[in-house]
């Protein structure tokens, strides 16, 4: 609710504790309407269920499973008590009949009582394992290729002969590198499907392992490839993000075929009218099609979509204006989905309320308590903030007293050698502080690892945050200057060889540069703060009584 998600702040415990009766335990909470009530703020009551819909916020926050302590839950009131204090307090004002915030609730009851009705459509949508597996599959495939490129199309040809007569696809690519005749060979590499190219992806897909592509145009050249291997590695992430893939996708065509049936049910579109209006034409004009009271859509029992309403509804998604639009013959072709989109609003609507959903607790519920939060919004934004102000020396003088927040971190670049022994990477590092080349000892140092093996680092120069490396490493690297080469034994049994390239130390930011992120949280601080006062005043003139222990 408001409190809670416009401000963040609420009475302290103390406070709380100090102007609240005692606690009462919940099985003596008192009924008001049917249901149990945790506090009255002026008689209006604050339910059970106001409570534990905060509460389920909150737990979000923390973490699922992690409890929530009694002074947490004690806050969390407080903070309830003083939102409906502050929305009484804006109700008194009038602001809860300001246009804006009455339109702010209207679109947002007409969305939630749409939504309400989708729920009731999907609540019980389930995915089969088969619907699944082809999205898995999808994501995670890995292809083995070997690949030779071509400058020229004829050379390409000639390799292809020389296949059909039986030579070695491998062992040929090689020659023809050597004799210039191929640009490169690439000798058997993973590469995940989703990743490849479309134009290979689309021939590889047609493939069987073993088999040798036709010639595929690639860049600016040409490609013959022969697939190896395909697989599909076990991922967990990516099996779950299938799973919501498929159930999105099952979601997807319920609500359509649901739309599709209610269109038929209650709308009539004129096709033949929407074909003929041009909205791009000089002739009347868009501003005279929007006065236009034509029906493009009938809708039973309401009333129907006109060429103003459709053109009003384009122009709304037109953000860099009708005219330029216009200019670029965008506008027409924005006809059949924008009407498409009103039709589905109303007739989604016209079946909730005859099927009483606008009557249910659950969509009461929330419609109030986003009314509420609204009625809050506007109280803030009328009788707080406009007499918060942040001072430039108060910003200055934040800064000075906080600059371990400001700061940019260490950044440290380095290459790495990795190795499955200790002697050969101290041969390495002894190497290297002689002098010897790093690119060298990549090429012919012994008793490397696969760098491309799962779970080994890599270090390729790239700026990287010292607070990020593994605490060992962080250890291993510690005053490190540029030139040195240090030694990390991993807990995993890998001995990396560290050439430390460039050391950038921590330094604040200037303030210049973080003056608007200081002012941003002085002023959240400031408004907090005339938040809990006002709230602390219109208290003290009050009727609150708490009945909840915890």
């Amino acid at each position: 609710m408001g409190y809670l998600r416009f401000a963040g702040v609420g009475l302290s415990v103390a406070t709380f504790l100090l102007t609240s009766p005692v606690l009462a335990g919940q099985q003596g909470l008192p009924v008001i309407q049917g249901k149990r009530v945790v506090a009255t703020v002026n008689r209006e009551p604050i339910t059970l269920d106001d409570f534990n819909r905060e509460l389920a916020g909150f737990q979000q926050g923390v973490g699922p499973g992690k409890p929530v302590s009694k002074k947490d839950r004690l806050e969390l009131l407080a903070r309830l008590i003083n939102t409906r204090l502050l929305i009484q307090e804006a109700r008194r004002m009038g602001l809860d009949e300001l246009p804006e915030v009455k339109n702010m609730i209207d679109v947002f009851s007409r969305v939630a009582l749409r939504e309400e009705l989708m729920r009731r459509y999907t609540k019980d949508l389930r995915v089969e394992d088969q619907e699944v597996e082809a999205a898995y599959k999808d994501a995670v495939k890995e292809w083995r290729m070997s690949s030779v490129f071509f400058e020229r199309e004829d050379d390409a040809k000639k390799m292809q002969q020389a296949l059909a007569a039986g030579r070695d696809f491998l062992e040929l690519g090689r020659q023809l590198v050597a004799e210039k005749t191929a640009k490169a060979v690439e000798e058997s590499k993973d590469l995940k499907a989703k990743d490849v190219d479309p134009a290979i992806a689309a021939v590889v897909e047609k493939m069987q392992v073993g088999s040798v592509s036709p010639i595929v145009p690639f860049k600016s050249g040409f490609v013959i490839l022969r697939l190896e291997d395909t697989r599909y590695p076990a991922d967990p992430e990516a099996l779950a993000k299938a799973k919501h893939e498929a159930l999105k996708r099952k979601t997807l065509q319920v609500l359509t075929a649901k739309k599709d049936e209610l269109v038929k049910k209650y709308a009539r579109i004129h096709t033949d009218l929407l074909g003929k209006i041009d909205y791009e034409s000089k002739d009347p004009g868009f501003d005279a099609l929007l006065q236009d009271r034509r029906v493009v859509a009938d809708i039973k029992g309401e009333e129907p979509i006109t060429v103003g309403d459709l053109a009003a509804a384009i122009k709304q998604q037109l953000y860099h204006g009708v005219q330029q639009a216009i200019e670029s013959k965008k506008v027409n072709a924005k006809k059949a989905p924008t009407l498409d989109d009103l039709v589905y609003k109303r007739v989604f609507r016209k079946e909730a309320l005859r099927l009483g959903l606008d009557k249910t607790d659950a969509y009461r519920d929330t419609v109030k308590s986003y009314a509420q939060s609204a009625v809050f919004g506007a109280f803030v934004d009328k009788a707080i903030s406009p007499d918060v102000k942040v001072k430039e020396e108060k910003a200055r003088t934040y800064y000075q007293q906080h600059l371990k927040e400001f700061e940019l971190p260490e950044m440290v670049r380095m290459n790495s050698l990795v190795f499955g022994d200790r002697k050969s990477a101290e041969l390495a590092m002894e190497s290297l502080r002689k002098g010897t080349e790093f690119q060298w000892l990549l090429a012919h140092a012994e008793g490397q690892v696969d760098r491309g093996v799962e779970g080994v680092l890599t270090f390729d120069g790239k700026p990287l945050m010292t607070k990020d490396l593994p605490a060992g490493l962080q250890k291993a690297i510690a005053g490190a200057r540029a030139g040195d080469v240090r030694l990390y034994a991993s807990p995993e049994g890998l001995f990396y060889v560290l050439a430390v390239q460039d050391v950038v130390s921590s330094k604040p930011q200037p303030y210049e540069d973080v003056r608007d992120t200081v002012s941003r949280r002085l002023y959240n601080d400031k408004l907090k703060q005339a938040i809990e006062d006002y709230a602390q005043k219109v208290r003290a003139m009050s009727d609150v009584k708490v009945y909840l222990a915890s």
